[in-house]
């Protein structure tokens, strides 16, 4: 090929080469995007918000059908078995201290009573370390212990507040559920008004309290079990999980919540997208999960982008570095010319500066002084110091 030729080619090169990094950038601007809907769950972080020691955590959720009939005593079980197979992992907590944390809640529509009106809540009845996993927005108070010492206790949403009381900071007064005296001992908002999260509130009035509160006025099957288990090794969490909670599999749904955007995951919800809105099951999510399954929706149509882009990168990189060996051009060549060239100029500014002029040497001389003339010699001596 002539020069001319050359260049064409290597220019070529170099607009596929600016295709591939704009590819590159897409496939990264797209993970950002991935990254941020996993912010918004706030309860994938529940075990970094548990762990002490920065050691790794996975959060596994179970989510169950009414008619499954789990109870409090299953989970009592199930913990029990989860101590037992972590310390036959060697799993051991710091003295007076706990490995792991865990939450379960049942779900039903109740009637709360205060001293303006009435009205039926949508209700989770909670247990374990419920406000660990899910960090409520409280415009008053906060949440109840998550023990049976004080069952009375009660959160209200905002509407729930407006609806029984006509007034928000209502914190230590009470409401009557099923003929027993409960106290608010917290006003919770939503977290959004807008997105995925808002259309999976809705705008039902919620109410969240003990389940052993729950328990002295209804009966309802445990729908809902997460756990914070370490996580050293992938796939560690899950597999001890496994071997410690016993359920039908086919009223059951059991997954890793804080993998659900891995790589594997997406390309699996990807696979999958033509069924995504195919039930199987009677469960009824809770909203957070039901957010959550907007994302992974969200994350594997991504995902297809994401593919698409990766792969228009890896064949310009390979079409780039092909034109590249055909235009000649190599870097070793191109150092070398560089080098030649700052020779060459090099050069050429020593042949454009004027020469130097020679430097002489001055002679040094004696003059003859006029005899009788003091200080001063009467013979004159002459000396060349060019020989």
């Amino acid at each position: 090929m002539n020069e001319k030729v050359n260049r064409k080619v290597l220019k070529a090169s170099g607009i596929v080469a600016i295709v591939m990094v704009g590819a590159l950038l897409v496939v990264g601007a797209l993970e950002l995007v991935v990254l941020g809907m996993k912010s918004r769950l706030d309860y994938l972080g529940a075990g970094e918000r548990w762990s002490s020691d920065g050691q790794r955590y996975a959060v596994i959720s179970l989510y169950a059908e009414d008619e499954a009939g789990l109870t409090a005593d299953d989970v009592a079980g199930w913990t029990r078995r989860m101590d037992s197979e972590l310390l036959e992992a060697a799993v051991t907590p710091k003295e007076g201290a706990r490995s792991w944390a865990f939450c379960f809640a049942a779900d039903d529509m109740v009637t709360v009573t205060g001293p303006k009106a009435s009205c039926t809540a949508k209700t989770l009845a909670v247990g374990g370390d419920f406000f660990l996993f899910h960090q409520l927005s409280f415009t008053y108070g906060s949440g109840f212990l998550n023990d049976d010492s004080n069952p009375m206790g009660v959160v209200l949403d905002r509407d729930t507040a407006w609806r029984t009381f006509g007034a928000e900071n209502v914190v230590g007064m009470t409401v009557d559920i099923g003929g027993e005296e409960f106290v608010v001992v917290g006003i919770a908002q939503k977290e959004s008004d807008a997105g995925p999260y808002e259309y999976a509130y809705g705008d039902t009035p919620r109410m969240y309290m003990s389940y052993a509160g729950y328990s002295k006025i209804a009966s309802k099957s445990v729908t809902l079990f997460e756990a914070a288990l370490p996580n050293a090794v992938k796939g560690f969490a899950l597999n001890i999980f496994g071997k410690a909670v016993s359920t039908d599999p086919s009223r059951t749904v059991v997954l890793e919540a804080t993998d659900r955007f891995s790589l594997n995951k997406r390309l699996e919800n990807m696979k999958q997208l033509s069924y995504a809105w195919v039930s199987v099951n009677r469960i009824e999510f809770p909203y957070w999960e039901n957010e959550a399954r907007v994302y992974d929706y969200r994350a594997a149509v991504i995902m297809i982008f994401e593919i698409a882009f990766a792969a228009v990168a890896v064949i310009s990189l390979l079409l780039s570095f092909i034109l590249l060996r055909a235009s000649g051009y190599t870097l070793t060549q191109s150092v070398k010319n560089a080098v030649k060239k700052l020779s060459e100029k090099r050069e050429a500014r020593k042949k454009e500066q004027p020469p130097k002029p020679e430097k002489t040497k001055k002679k040094k001389t004696k003059q003859k002084a006029e005899p009788g003339e003091p200080g001063i010699p009467e013979q004159v001596e002459v000396i060349n110091e060019n020989p």
